[in-house]
């Protein structure tokens, strides 16, 4: 038979209950205290003094509780109201003392609670960014840049780390965060209460910045659900990340109802150093295409240029580019130039910002007479691949598609697994593989004395799903540093002149091979940050720019200047896109050297005059 608690215990755990309810309860129970002591107190004084009625006695009271001073002026004649009115305002001192103590402690959890960013945020049309790690800093820096335009922007950042750490980091890393605001929240990204928090159902986009493919999958999974418990799943916002293994590309689009871009990590860095170990100076051009910093591509409807063909409203904008045309949601990238724009078409142009292009109805000034005839010559390609990792067969896979009949790729590891033999067999570059100390300066020269006329540095950590700025991913980053000076070092001492394209994990690393004045060009994931980025700013870049970096139809090249137009003549950009339009390619810039090294101009003013010399390249669209 079980006892029966006695009243003790009964009243203990009634008083245990009411201090777990917190501030509010504590005050009120204390105000009750108070109120039940003065109107006792109120009572009996009346009685003492015989000459004060119930109300001015309950009135003496209270004044003696909330003020010790008043005690001063009794009448010490009458010592039964005065001990009475002494007892009340030692009550009234033990009570306020009390109340002082709860009230601050009940400030200070609030505070605290603010500063852990337990708050919820009451935002509209504000990008949500769903992890903290390094990557956040390339994200944030070009969201702000992007809302620039904007009177006010906001940026609401999960992490699960504490609020003040992220909040410092940011602020270490960014230094002018312009018309935006960021704002961080900490907790559990699967937890329906912080997605509440950040009020997830209200923002305009929202980005999923994990570096491990299973945290993607459960962010996606989270995320979809609590948009439908929200009603908000079929607005206008859509969800963007990134995934690092293939194989888990289909879990990830099936995860995110078609709600979501899901962009294949790998895919995008091994074409992207597939085109710029080719082309010296590329990587500035894609950065500059994916980056807001700049020109930015915008889809726009313009019905005057309707009826016309493709070709012929190249010339019709002064300050931006035509690259193509939306049709009924499909993207023709540098279509024949005698397509016909139809009603409902929509132009994509290469242009500072959106709203700001206007088409003229004019006859530009064209020097057709400096027009050189001819297309260059497809020479074979030598690369020296030092170093290995999981993209290597895509990049060779892109590679074969571009590279003339009778070129070679060699690489070389210090391990040479079988699995790095790819006997895939090639349309025209012949491929073989040497195990050897890489970091040997004599081993390099030995190499780069066979006609090597590219070299490209895999990041030897790159491989696997994680991608996190690890120990291991930091060490490799280190040997492709030492790599690059002691590349530099062998072509000073030997004269020897080939392009190096190295890639880097580290943001903090490849400007640490800058400042080691090594003037190649690094690829990272950080140009797969600004693709995301554009993506959820514009989900239909997302096509664009997987068509840009495709081998499948036109592409971005580099070709000398001295094939389209004579050197050492003046001419403006009307000439330039006029002559390109005649070979069904587009110019969207041009490539110089000067002594402070390589120049990348986009989208070029029009009517602005340009003279070329042997070194320089003009940057087209173009299918071959």
């Amino acid at each position: 038979m079980n006892k029966r608690p006695s009243f003790r215990k009964k009243i203990r755990y009634w008083f245990d209950r009411l201090m777990g309810k917190g501030t509010i309860a504590l005050v009120g129970m204390l105000f009750l205290v108070t109120a039940i002591v003065v109107l006792i107190a109120g009572v009996l004084g009346s009685i003492c003094s015989g000459d004060l009625s119930a109300g001015k006695s309950i009135w003496q009271s209270l004044m003696h509780a909330i003020d010790a001073g008043t005690l001063g002026g009794d009448d010490t004649a009458n010592l039964g109201f005065v001990v009475l009115m002494s007892m009340v305002t030692l009550c009234g001192i033990f009570v306020t003392s009390i109340l002082i103590s709860i009230i601050s402690s009940g400030f200070e959890e609030k505070l605290n609670s603010l500063r852990k960013g337990f708050s919820v945020v009451i935002e509209q049309n504000h990008t949500v960014i769903i992890g903290f790690n390094e990557g956040i800093y390339t994200l944030l820096s070009e969201l702000i840049e992007a809302n620039s335009n904007q009177k006010r922007g906001c940026i609401l950042v999960i992490g699960e780390q504490d609020k003040e750490y992220m909040e410092e980091e940011i602020k270490a890393h960014i230094d002018n965060f312009k018309t935006t605001e960021i704002i961080c929240r900490s907790g559990n990204f699967t937890n329906n209460h912080i997605l509440e928090m950040a009020s997830v159902e209200t923002a305009r986009s929202i980005i999923i910045n994990q570096q491990d493919d299973f945290n993607v999958i459960k962010a996606l999974l989270a995320t979809v659900a609590y948009l439908k418990l929200k009603d908000a799943f079929d607005n206008d916002a859509h969800i963007t990340t990134l995934i690092h293994d293939e194989g888990n590309m289909d879990a990830a689009k099936i995860a995110g109802e078609g709600k979501a871009e899901v962009i294949y990590l790998t895919d995008i860095l091994a074409r992207i150093i597939a085109h710029t170990c080719r082309q010296p100076g590329m990587s500035l051009v894609l950065t500059d295409f994916f980056d807001f910093d700049g020109d930015e591509f915008y889809f726009e409807e313009f019905p005057e240029l309707m009826g016309k063909t493709f070709g012929s409203i190249l010339n019709c904008f002064v300050s931006s580019v035509v690259v193509g045309i939306e049709r009924n949601d499909a993207l023709m990238l540098n279509p024949p130039m005698d397509t016909v724009i139809e009603s409902g078409d929509r132009i994509i142009h290469l242009a500072e910002d959106d709203g700001i292009s206007v088409p003229k109805n004019h006859t530009p000034e064209l020097q057709m007479d400096y027009e050189q005839k001819g297309s260059p010559a497809n020479l074979p390609y030598h690369l020296l691949i030092l170093g290995y990792n999981a993209s290597l067969p895509i990049i060779l896979h892109e590679l074969d598609q571009y590279v003339a009949d009778g070129s070679t790729v060699v690489l070389a590891c210090p391990v040479l697994t079988d699995g790095m033999q790819l006997e895939e067999a090639f349309t025209h570059l012949q491929f073989s593989a040497r195990q050897c100390n890489i970091y040997n300066k004599g081993v390099l020269m030995e190499m780069l004395a066979d006609g090597i006329t590219d070299v490209l540095l895999l990041n030897q950590s790159a491989d696997g799903a994680e991608g996190a700025v690890d120990k291991g991913a930091d060490e490799a980053d280190s040997k492709t540093l030492l790599l690059l000076l002691q590349l530099r070092d062998i072509a000073s001492r030997k004269q020897l002149k080939f392009n190096i394209t190295s890639e880097m994990h580290s943001v903090e690393n490849q400007r640490l091979s800058r400042v080691a004045k090594v003037n190649d060009f690094v690829v990272g994931s950080t140009i797969a940050n600004l693709i995301l980025t554009q993506v959820s700013e514009n989900r239909e870049l997302a096509a664009l720019f997987e068509d840009i970096l495709d081998a499948d139809g036109s592409e971005i090249y580099m070709k000398p200047a001295s094939s389209y137009v004579q050197l050492g003549r003046s001419v403006n950009i009307y000439t330039l896109t006029e002559i390109a339009r005649k070979r069904s390619e587009i110019v969207v810039g041009y490539k110089t050297k000067d002594s402070n090294g390589l120049s990348i101009v986009l989208n070029p003013v029009k009517d602005t005059f340009v003279t070329f010399t042997k070194e320089d390249y003009l940057i087209v669209i173009a299918e071959d």
